[in-house]
């Protein structure tokens, strides 16, 4: 008998039911704005950032180990302003399901769950350019972490009530600049020191309730807090809400109505660059709506606007010229788009999403067309 469970120990990982399931995605734009330049009306390091680019080359890995064990891993490969071919980690963790009590644990390099976006890859984004808040709160690349996640979850009958902390350190990758130097300060983006870095806490409490098979509602409360660039703290704090109404329920197919909205509020402590007991502390504000109608089971049509309130904070007149140590300006966006799906199995599909993008920036207004061609192969990616 002690032999046998001995075996049995041994054995047991061998006869484990384990999957490796590999996705593919791939992101292609051409256009042309007429803003200065495309750092002007961009930020995120996987916005349009010339008149052809490769927004993301994607492959990916889940792991399925029975029902205890998950994991995923992408890259993302993509040309910078400068033509030149860059890449990035962006996920790579594992997670334990089905912990006792409704608890599962994540751990390794994760995309935050911080809002609407921030968890999403860039080939599940429904419009050509990330969301205003994205970038400008969140970072370059949203918030991406490296550390542990834990989850607990309850299910009822209608739905689902989760709250995920997550405690980690921050995961940056700077990316090039164009060769006229154009950056997120010079354009009075939100500056890079008012971001995240080094140890940060985010946490989520998500609410998901169906009326029936063909209405759900989504409420999410947000919130954040770790030290920023300017060595002192930055705080974030949101709530956002969507609902779906799909004509055939949890089949698959027919035509689907969708919408939600987001609120984020942030506060960022900061320092003077040449004189460090200059300190402050700004707070700012961004709000972000959208409609989505899949009107034929190939066509789907968007909206999307967005508010970035403007923001500034320790003032220092220097040679007749104020200049803050902290800088974030007022913009608005209106953004449109069509987008036409080709479905060619279960795991492959591709899509074609003609956009337009009207920037209301401080000192000038800019209009953006672009053009989207994508691919992708897999299943559901381990979230």
């Amino acid at each position: 008998m002690k032999l046998l469970s001995t075996l049995a120990i041994f054995t047991s990982p061998l006869l484990a039911d384990i999957s490796l399931d590999p996705t593919f995605h791939f992101n292609g734009v051409i256009g042309d704005t007429s803003a200065e330049s495309f750092s002007e009306i961009g930020g995120h390091a996987h916005d349009p950032n010339d008149n052809f680019a490769v927004q993301g080359l994607e492959p990916g890995m889940n792991l399925r180990v029975d029902d205890w064990l998950a994991g995923f891993t992408n890259i993302n490969i993509f040309t910078d302003s400068n033509h030149k071919i860059d890449w990035e980690l962006e996920e790579a963790f594992l997670k334990f399901k089905n912990l006792p009590g409704g608890f599962e644990v994540r751990g390794g390099r994760m995309l935050a769950r911080m809002g609407l976006q921030n968890n999403q890859h860039l080939h599940t984004w429904t419009l050509i350019n990330s969301n205003l808040t994205t970038s400008q709160f969140l970072g370059e690349e949203g918030l991406m972490s490296e550390g542990i996640e834990l989850t607990w979850r309850k299910d009822f009958d209608r739905g689902f009530l989760a709250i995920s902390s997550n405690f980690s350190n921050t995961a940056s990758h700077h990316h090039h600049r164009d060769d006229e130097g154009h950056g997120e300060d010079e354009h009075e983006h939100s500056p890079e020191e008012a971001f995240m870095e080094d140890s940060v806490c985010v946490s989520r409490l998500l609410l998901s309730y169906n009326w029936n098979d063909f209405h759900q509602n989504i409420l999410g409360i947000n919130t954040a807090w770790g030290k920023n660039g300017y060595r002192r703290e930055t705080s974030m704090h949101s709530i956002d809400y969507a609902y779906t109404w799909r004509e055939n329920g949890i089949e698959l197919g027919g035509r689907e109505f969708s919408m939600g909205a987001e609120y984020f509020y942030r506060d960022v402590e900061w320092m003077g660059e040449d004189d460090p007991t200059l300190r402050g502390a700004t707070s700012q504000n961004s709000l972000m709506a959208y409609i989505n109608y899949r009107f034929h089971p190939q066509w789907v049509a968007g909206l999307r606007y967005e508010y970035l309130a403007g923001a500034s904070g320790g003032a220092d007149i220097h040679l007749g010229e104020t200049e803050y140590a902290f800088e974030s300006a007022k913009r608005e966006r209106l953004t449109i788009a069509l987008t036409r799906e080709f479905r060619h199995s279960d795991l492959m599909f591709s899509t074609i999403r003609l956009q337009y993008s009207h920037d209301d920036l401080e000192n000038e207004n800019a209009d953006s067309i672009w053009l989207q061609f994508g691919f992708n192969f897999g299943g559901p990616e381990i979230r």
